[in-house]
């Protein structure tokens, strides 16, 4: 699998910076498969899926177990999302939430919505933090 436009990039930018996780519906078997498929594994110091939380998205359980794992209070965290449940999840975590539908017709409900990963608002957004405006 490929990344995202615009994820290496991103990835590249906050290596050294923030700590990163990945807290995922999905399998951790296929999680995995898919980080190192696109080069990304060594990336993340965290994977947190549906398998290690008592519920999946849209409740915050992934979110706040990785935000745990990485020593960080959720409200300081941001969340990347392409999906409504995940979006849901992340806020419900209390984090800054940044969308990037996977369809693009899909309402999401973030802090900021973009098409693609490499728009220079989310660089913005993550050097300003993850502080909600207002």
């Amino acid at each position: 699998m490929k990344p995202r436009p615009g994820a290496p990039e991103l990835l590249e930018a906050l290596a050294g910076r923030r700590r990163l996780g990945v807290a995922s519906n999905s399998p951790r078997r296929w999680v995995e498969s898919v980080l190192a498929s696109a080069g990304l594994a060594d990336r993340f110091e965290v994977v947190v899926t549906s398998e290690d939380v008592a519920e999946p998205k849209p409740a915050p359980d992934v979110y706040l177990r990785a935000a745990e794992l990485l020593g960080s209070p959720a409200s300081e965290a941001v969340a990347l999302e392409d999906s409504p449940p995940g979006a849901a999840a992340a806020r419900a975590a209390g984090m800054y939430v940044i969308a990037v539908p996977y369809f693009p017709d899909l309402p999401l409900e973030a802090d900021l919505v973009v098409d693609s990963l490499a728009d220079d608002s989310v660089a913005a957004a993550l050097r300003l933090g993850p502080h909600r405006p207002g």
